[in-house]
């Protein structure tokens, strides 16, 4: 696996990464509702960091940080 630098890409990857994962797991109500924790807080992180990526002025970045 080749090595990525940039942290949003990282961020991307993990979020497939864990897709990949969850679709091995084996279907019991447990694993389901961890299955799909795992893809919302895996692809929220991407997204709210390429959104804090995108502010304007040093206040917005740290509003946008903080609601992480």
């Amino acid at each position: 696996m080749e090595k990525i630098f940039n942290f949003e890409d990282r961020l991307v990857r993990f979020a497939g990464e864990c897709i990949f994962f969850t679709r091995q797991l084996e279907k019991i109500f447990e694993n389901e509702y961890y299955k799909n924790q795992l893809i919302r807080s895996s692809g929220s992180a991407s997204l709210n960091f390429g959104e804090a990526q995108g502010t304007i002025s040093d206040k917005d970045f740290i509003l946008n940080f903080l609601s992480l």
